[in-house]
């Protein structure tokens, strides 16, 4: 069985809130993931959880160190 090392990736994402006078903010998630492909689904996969609003992925990197 072979092992595939995690790695952490920063996701940056738009919270869309009309509530807010300038409709949303930024905020960032940190996600596992093996490859930047997997990480970029499971940020969609976030994004897609929102209960209200909207939540738009704006940027992912991986994260140093």
């Amino acid at each position: 069985m072979m092992k595939y090392k995690m790695k952490k990736y920063i996701a940056t994402f738009w919270r869309g809130n009309p509530q807010l006078k300038n409709g949303g903010y930024e905020t960032t998630r940190e996600i596992e993931a093996t490859t930047m492909s997997s990480a970029k689904k499971k940020a969609r996969e976030i994004s897609e959880q929102t209960i209200y609003g909207t939540m738009v992925l704006r940027s992912i990197v991986r994260k140093e160190g």
